[in-house]
Parts: C-alpha cells; sequence; structure tokens
C-alpha cells in the first residue's frame, strides 16, 4: 500500500477517523486506523465496537493499492507538527513508512487481519435530513444530555423519525431541549424510540461541512447514518426515554416574553458573576418595561442588571440556574428572537425560537 498526499487534507480526515478510535481497554489493533487503497479510493476505517466510521479521503494519489494498520497515536502527531506540504504514507505487513522530502518515519505496526471492518450503508429504507439541519439539531439538544450516567437512556439524544418529520430530545432530568423539523422518509421507515449516545451525534456533526443530506436508517439496537462519502455505524442505548412531550407546560394562562438571545444572554453571564456553588441561581425580576437579572453570594457581594423588554404585567419572579439559561443561549445567534412563557408558581420556564426549537428549564426554589 502507497499514496501520497496534501498534509492538511489528509490529517483532516484521520483526525476524524481518530476521534472515534477507542480509549478502553480492548483490542490493540482497535486503537489504531485502518487504510484500505484500491480502485474506489482511499478509505479510513476506525470503530471502538460500539461507533465506528467510514470516511474516503479526497484527492489522495494512488502508487499501490492494499491496506494495513496505521498507529494512531504517532501518526496524528507527525500530521499536526510536520511542516511538509506533501507527505507519501506507505506499509508492508511490518512496517509503516511516513516520509516527505525532508523528514521520514519509519512506525512499527499491527496485523490488518485482526481488525473488524466497520458496517457500511446498504439500507434501502431509511430518513434523508438535510445536514445543516442535523447539525444544528445536535448542537441544539445534546448540551442537555445528564454527563454522570454514561450508558443511561437520559445520558443519549433521542431521535423520532416518523413520516416526513423528526425530532430530536434530550433532557437530564431538570431541563429538556428539543428541536423539530422536516425530513423526507424514504419507504415507509418509521422510528418512534431511538436513544444515540451524544458523542456518536457530536462526531457526526463535526463530520458535517455542507449541506449534502444525511440518511438515516435505524433497526434493533444499531443505527447507520451515511453523509457523503462517510458512513457511521453506532450502537443505541437502551433504556425508556420519558414521554418528553407529556414534559412541556401548558401556555395557558402564562405570560409570554419576547427578547433577543445576544441581550439575555449578557445579562444572565453578568448577574452570575457573582454566584457560587452554594447559591448557584439567578432570580429574573420582571417589571413595568424592563428585567432586572440578579445574583448573589454572600461572600462575594451580589449584581443586578437592568434589561429593557416589552413587559406590562404584574412584578414577576423567576429564580433559575444561570448554567442551564448560558448553554441554552451559547447555541442561539445573538439575534435571535426568544419568546419567553412563564409564571412565577413554581412551573417550568419555556423558551421557543420561530425554527421549532424549544426548551424547557426547570426553576429554583426560592
Amino acid at each position: 500500500m502507497k499514496i501520497s498526499c496534501e498534509r492538511n487534507k489528509f490529517s483532516q480526515s484521520f483526525q476524524l477517523a481518530a476521534s472515534v478510535v477507542s480509549v478502553r481497554d480492548v483490542r490493540p489493533v482497535l486503537q489504531n486506523v485502518k487504510i484500505t487503497v484500491d480502485k474506489s479510493g482511499v478509505l479510513l476505517q476506525a470503530t471502538d465496537t460500539e461507533l465506528g466510521i467510514r470516511l474516503y479521503v479526497e484527492d489522495c494519489n494512488i502508487v499501490e493499492k492494499g491496506e494495513a494498520i496505521l498507529p494512531t497515536k504517532l501518526l496524528k502527531r507527525i500530521l499536526v507538527e510536520s511542516i511538509e506540504e506533501e507527505l507519501t504514507i506507505e506499509s508492508n505487513k511490518e512496517k509503516t513508512i511516513v516520509s516527505g522530502e525532508r523528514s521520514k518515519y519509519t512506525l512499527n505496526t499491527q496485523v490488518v487481519d485482526e481488525f473488524t471492518d466497520v458496517e457500511n450503508f446498504g439500507e434501502t429504507a431509511y430518513h434523508e435530513i438535510p445536514a445543516n439541519v442535523f447539525a444544528e439539531a445536535i448542537r441544539r439538544t445534546s448540551f442537555s444530555t445528564d454527563t454522570d450516567n454514561a450508558k443511561y437512556a437520559l445520558s443519549g439524544v433521542f431521535l423520532e423519525l416518523i413520516d416526513n418529520r423528526f425530532a430530536a430530545v434530550a433532557t437530564d432530568g431538570r431541563r429538556l431541549a428539543f428541536q423539530e423539523g422536516d425530513a423526507v422518509c424514504v419507504k415507509d421507515h418509521k422510528v418512534e424510540s431511538s436513544i444515540f449516545p451524544a458523542r456518536t451525534l457530536q462526531i457526526i456533526e463535526r463530520a458535517i461541512v455542507d449541506d449534502e443530506p444525511v440518511k438515516i436508517a435505524i433497526s434493533a439496537n444499531r443505527a447507520l447514518v451515511q453523509y457523503g462519502k462517510t458512513t457511521f455505524y453506532s450502537r443505541l442505548l437502551e433504556g425508556r426515554f420519558p414521554r418528553w412531550r407529556n414534559i412541556i407546560p401548558s401556555e395557558d394562562k402564562k405570560v409570554k416574553l419576547d427578547i433577543l438571545a445576544g441581550p439575555f444572554a449578557a445579562a444572565v453571564r453578568q448577574a452570575a458573576i457573582v454566584t457560587t456553588e452554594k447559591q448557584p441561581g439567578i432570580v429574573m425580576i420582571f417589571e413595568k418595561g424592563k428585567m432586572i437579572t440578579t445574583g448573589n453570594g454572600n461572600e462575594i457581594g451580589d449584581s443586578a442588571i437592568e434589561t429593557p423588554v416589552a413587559f406590562d404585567g404584574k412584578k414577576l419572579t423567576l429564580k433559575i440556574d444561570p448554567r442551564f439559561l448560558t448553554e441554552y443561549l451559547r447555541v442561539l445567534p445573538p439575534e435571535k428572537n426568544v419568546t419567553l412563557t412563564f409564571s412565577d408558581d413554581g412551573d417550568p420556564l419555556m423558551l421557543k425560537t420561530d425554527d421549532e426549537y424549544t426548551y424547557v428549564v426547570m426553576p429554583l426554589s426560592s
């Protein structure tokens, strides 16, 4: 096996494949990336048995066909540290040689036959979602997962694919984020319940660079996702996801208020400066024509940030964990309008945008 390629382009593809490589104590060969060079092109594969990736590297010059195991850690460092514009990578059964005009590395390798190939996308029934829409849905939901329990259902993102619609949902029990949108259903593909590991979706989002459609096929406890010439395999999380639509609070008899994401985020960040782990909450006070966002940490001091808003009702007060608001507002452009729906009777605060994105967060007790 022998190829020559532009270092930067190969590095981008290799880094993506390497992000899937197992960091757990599994078969040593799975801590590396497999390269296959044939008439189809230059294929990289990596897997930790629960997540796998197949991706083709563009614009490589194929000198000799074959396959090899590329040592992940060493090759990553070479690709990052090298100043060569073009590199040649060649391998036999025992060694991998990486060379440029002024550099050469000879690396030990492993037996290629011990690597288990990643399943390719060969499904005929699937859902198709525009890549930019799917990537945004991942960004807008994955931050709400429960990061303390990696195998628990709430540690993943629930994906619902029914007819020509999709919904991505995440919750950690204290807040809920969901994005709905249009999709294309091919050959009656229907999935009412699938829970993707958050890591899987974050790596898929990282791969998306243009607006080619993303194809998603789910069966039993596994999913295949195809984006361009890249295929992802993922096991799905087991467990029961909450009936999330039942969590969405009623909008009846609630106050509604529009505010831009930028000024809202600034007020939250500024008020939170004086909060502490013992006193983490900020208080949002709504009065005629303004929102006063306050924070208090007895050992530090207090804060009061005033923001003009179109509010004309009776005085209302909400106490919220600022982290839950900043993580939500971080995924929105500053000019995005957010509609707050709330009361001061202990019901959740609901935040919605005009593109079917909803966020629900429980208030803190006063």
